[in-house]
């Protein structure tokens, strides 16, 4: 019968206290970053969706942006329904009646703001398409300034010049670049060698539209407030998502639907997943994150853009698009930690209109477990 000697009870204690520690340290670095990690994960997922979105619009049995908008919305209408029933929502399914006139047109300009998103990044490369996303939040600090009478900084001013100066070089226009063009560059974007100039020129234009309609959106939803659960905004959103392109397919003639085949099925309902899954990693990261850096994350989707660019497309920026990209990110983010900064010693109200576009550690403290932070427009 073995025995157990006073040296040999010593180490296997030490190596249960160090399997402890080991395994402490673990579920402390989990627990002061998870909040990241969920954002993080939300980001890949809208990357991810949004290449499905040009993937299902590129080929010979390509699909309108409408019937993509169409499959895509109806199924958050599915889930986000089925959820607000669930957890029995207040003032589900209307809203508050003084505040439905402001769902309403946040549904619009979110539908807008969707449809030209799909609609550029059939003519851009994802990571170009992507950028445009980050003016969002300076056109809706400038949209507060004029309607809310918000605050509107020196700041933030130059932060607008830059960011519309970066727009103005990702567009390059032809005369600048004909002038600098180098053929030693032309490696840089295979996947759209067949887009022309004007196309090109087309989806720049709609896809600034789509950020001013998306600051429409974020507008509204600040003129809303806490008067409506979150999910109701993204309810609405998903009824004109799916009605509106539903009447479109139907009455306009020119855009048919067009009927999936193979695994194009299994991409419209991963789309929809998708989606939802984006809506609630969003949610739960920004509401467990204690430190900020889950705010940071939300930056993280142009790496994933232009990863994904690469992977499926084999696309890779052109030195035009990454300068101004650069300037488009730098100016936003400068933004961002300026007004993150500024806003540090006040008092949050319950007023959701007082409260920064991006939302940080005070304002997710104030969310409530059952609701749901927009990402989309």
């Amino acid at each position: 019968m073995p025995t157990t000697t006073p040296s040999s009870t010593g180490t296997f204690d030490r190596n249960e206290n160090l399997k402890m520690c080991k395994s402490s340290n673990f579920k402390r670095l989990w627990l002061d970053n998870r909040g990241a990690v969920l954002v993080l994960c939300a980001e890949a997922c809208g990357s991810c969706m949004d290449a499905i979105a040009r993937y299902l619009q590129l080929g010979e049995n390509a699909m309108h942006p409408f019937q993509v908008i169409f499959a895509r919305m109806s199924m958050t209408l599915v889930l986000s329904t089925t959820y607000m029933l669930w957890t029995k929502g207040p003032k589900f399914i209307m809203g508050h009646a003084n505040i439905r006139s402001w769902l309403i047109c946040r549904a619009l300009f979110g539908f807008f703001g969707l449809f030209c998103l799909y609609y550029s990044v059939h003519y851009l490369p994802l990571a170009e398409a992507t950028i445009f996303r980050f003016l969002v939040p300076l056109v809706t600090t400038i949209s507060c300034a004029l309607l809310l009478h918000q605050s509107f900084t020196v700041g933030e001013f130059v932060a607008s010049v830059l960011a519309l100066i970066g727009i103005v070089i990702i567009a390059h226009p032809t005369n600048i670049n004909t002038h600098f063009h180098n053929k030693s560059l032309e490696h840089y974007s295979n996947d759209l060698e067949k887009v022309s100039p004007t196309q090109r020129t087309i989806a720049i234009l709609v896809a600034s539209l789509g950020v001013l309609a998306a600051s429409g959106a974020y507008t509204c939803i600040r003129m809303i407030g806490e008067r409506a659960h979150a999910l109701l905004s993204v309810i609405y959103f998903s009824v004109a998502g799916t009605i509106g392109p539903a009447l479109i397919l139907l009455l306009i003639p020119g855009i048919t639907f067009t009927i999936p085949c193979g695994w194009q099925w299994a991409f419209l309902v991963l789309l929809g997943l998708l989606g939802f899954a984006l809506q609630f990693l969003l949610t739960k990261g920004l509401q467990l994150d204690k430190n900020g850096k889950a705010t940071s994350m939300l930056y993280s989707q142009i790496l994933f853009a232009l990863l994904l660019d690469w992977l499926l497309w084999g696309n890779l920026p052109n030195p035009w698009s990454l300068i101004g990209g650069a300037l488009v990110i730098t100016s936003t983010v400068g933004s961002a930690v300026a007004k993150s900064s500024s806003q540090r010693n006040k008092v949050f109200g319950k007023n959701d209109e007082e409260r920064p576009l991006l939302v940080n550690r005070t304002e997710a403290e104030d969310t409530g477990p059952d609701q749901v932070i927009d990402h989309e427009p």
